[in-house]
């Protein structure tokens, strides 16, 4: 299930105009409101030194990766031009070693700060370097830019040298689960180049992988252990993850594959928020019920591995994940206007900028800088990955919002409707005069779906892919089940329900209902739920109103105003 690829594409729906404003609000002119995030590397060994995260250097990495994914779905030129300027600045601070992080030379990958090298153990300098790493990869890929791959080498170059064979091991240098991430650029590497020191150096960061300061991810997934339950359940290791995933892309070998979807499957059963958003307290803990912080960093690393495995094996229940995190979590961890993002996004309360809820991570000369606020655009645009994907030649068509794409083959898609405000939706495809087999994500919500094509009517079972193989150039309309659906909570939801309908979680947003009392809601009857209908709203948001005064509000706009929540209620 790979992603299909663009003669031209817009998106006219919800996202598209969320992605334009990132773009417009926050991508571009980044360097000029946040000027540290480039000067942190220019000054690394200027002092007095940077009073600096152990973290600081990802910002740059995971900034332009966001704009990579945000570019491929909107194609403005202004972006890509700031976006390879900024790229271009950036490398002129590559030193001659390879090395690209914002610490002194003495301090150049390991674990101390530029004040006290003689401290190991602090700085997460390897996990910036991933970062940076794969952003470039990707904006290589989309320019051809070979002085963006060659940096990437002599960064990978870098690290060969300086561990394993008789030197440092990465875990020593503290901070596994971040630090090691950078298996995943290895196993990337080997796989575009078949380049043996790559896998070499990959299979050596994965004899880390088991060191008791690391997760031991693949030995507690072989033996059937929950992710919750290994050493190091937190979010950064996602990314490891992915270097497993790639690792069977590399080897052939099943047990990459096995363990890589082991543990996405493992935090989907008992990690995964009604909101589709993984983590609590920035890590597993077996229990989906916890009211507590859910960072937008863990949400936006979870579907990027689960991204991964779809590609791999094409499971529907993935796309159908993908969808509900994607307009609930995803969404809702933005501003609609753009300009902000949150770091925590629980299922009931407020919504706080990042740059207010983890303001500590704020720098002179970066003000707006934290791990979220550059990494929350790639959770948005990463829908690109798995909206329209390829199954060995059958179009899987994912994504039902607005848009118009023409397909590298000269197919054209246009869907039309206002999905997923409604339920109606009119697919238009030309595949001029081939034959084109096209398969449609029926969601498993939909019990009751009705297509219609070339005046026949189907009547497609939920859960699957309903396929059609024809010479296109004709429209086809596919009515999705809109009712109400509710899934019970846990833990300290007992009693209570998410209501959803369509993709779309949604929420009591306190702001929306003055004349309830947000602590003593009153219960919703079944009655009351069977006959409610979304409504698009002038503002954008979607509302479900009820006869007893009850209006909710889609999670991507609760709240949005600042205003508290609430996501579960009682059901009679």
């Amino acid at each position: 299930m790979n992603p299909v690829k663009y003669n031209s594409l817009k998106l006219n729906g919800e996202t598209g105009e969320l992605v334009r404003r990132i773009t417009d609000n926050w991508l571009i002119g980044i360097r000029e409101t946040n000027p540290a995030i480039i000067d942190m590397f220019r000054d690394r060994d200027l002092r007095p030194y940077r009073d600096l995260l152990p973290w600081s250097g990802e910002f740059a990495g995971k900034y332009i990766t966001g704009a990579y994914y945000v570019y491929r779905l909107t194609g403005k030129k202004a972006l890509y031009e700031y976006v390879t300027n900024f790229i271009d600045e950036l490398l002129t601070y590559q030193d001659s070693d390879g090395y690209i992080g914002c610490f002194s030379k003495a301090c150049r990958l390991t674990g101390a700060y530029s004040q006290d090298p003689s401290r190991t153990g602090f700085t997460w300098d390897a996990w910036s370097h991933y970062h940076i790493m794969y952003g470039l990869l990707l904006w290589y890929d989309l320019t051809g830019n070979g002085e963006y791959f060659r940096a990437v080498e002599k960064a990978a170059r870098l690290f060969m040298n300086k561990f394993y064979d008789g030197k440092p091991t990465i875990v020593s240098i503290g901070w596994s689960e971040m630090n090691l991430a950078v298996y995943h650029i290895f196993g990337i590497l080997y796989r575009r180049t078949k380049n043996p020191e790559y896998l070499y150096f990959a299979s050596k960061i994965e004899s880390d992988l088991s060191d008791e300061a690391a997760g031991d991810y693949i030995n507690y997934s072989l033996k059937g252990y929950e992710y919750y339950q290994c050493g190091k359940p937190r979010w950064e290791s996602m990314h490891i993850i992915m270097g497993i995933a790639e690792m069977y892309r590399n080897t052939g070998n099943q047990k990459y594959l096995e363990v890589a979807s082991q543990i996405f499957y493992s935090i989907l059963k008992t990690d995964v928020h009604n909101t589709g958003a993984f983590s609590t307290d920035e890590q597993a803990i077996g229990n989906p019920y916890k009211n507590s912080a859910i960072e937008t960093c863990c949400v936006v690393a979870y579907n990027a591995l689960g991204i991964e495995i779809y590609s791999l094996n094409g499971d529907i229940k993935i796309a159908d994940f993908l969808e509900r995190s994607h307009y609930n979590a995803v969404l809702g961890f933005n501003s609609p206007s753009g300009r902000w993002s949150t770091y925590n996004t629980p299922m009931e309360g407020t919504k706080c900028a990042n740059y207010h809820s983890i303001n500590f991570q704020c720098r002179p000369g970066s003000p707006d800088l934290n791990c979220c606020s550059v990494n929350a655009p790639r959770g948005v645009a990463s829908v690109y990955d798995w909206m329209l994907t390829d199954n060995d030649g059958t179009l899987c068509l994912n994504f039902y919002e607005d848009m118009y794409a023409e397909l590298s083959n000269g197919l054209t898609v246009e869907i039309s409707g206002g999905y997923p405000a409604t339920n109606r939706i009119t697919v238009k495809v030309n595949s001029n005069g081939l034959k084109q087999k096209i398969a449609f994500r029926i969601p498993e919500w939909s019990v009751n779906s009705v297509i219609v094509s070339d005046g026949e009517t189907f009547r497609p079972a939920a859960g699957k892919y309903f396929a059609i193989k024809k010479i296109w150039d004709s429209e086809i309309t596919i009515e999705f089940d809109f009712t109400p659906y509710t899934e019970e909570g846990g833990g300290d939801y007992t009693g209570k329900s998410s209501i959803y309908a369509g993709p779309i979680l949604y929420a009591f947003d306190n702001a929306e209902n003055p004349q309830i009392d947000f602590e003593n809601l009153p219960v919703i009857s079944g009655k009351e739920l069977e006959e409610a209908v979304p409504v698009l709203q002038a503002d954008g948001s979607i509302t479900l109103s009820f006869s007893n005064g009850v209006v909710l509000t889609d999670f991507y706009h609760a709240g949005v105003s600042g205003s508290s929540y609430k996501t579960w209620f009682k059901i009679e």
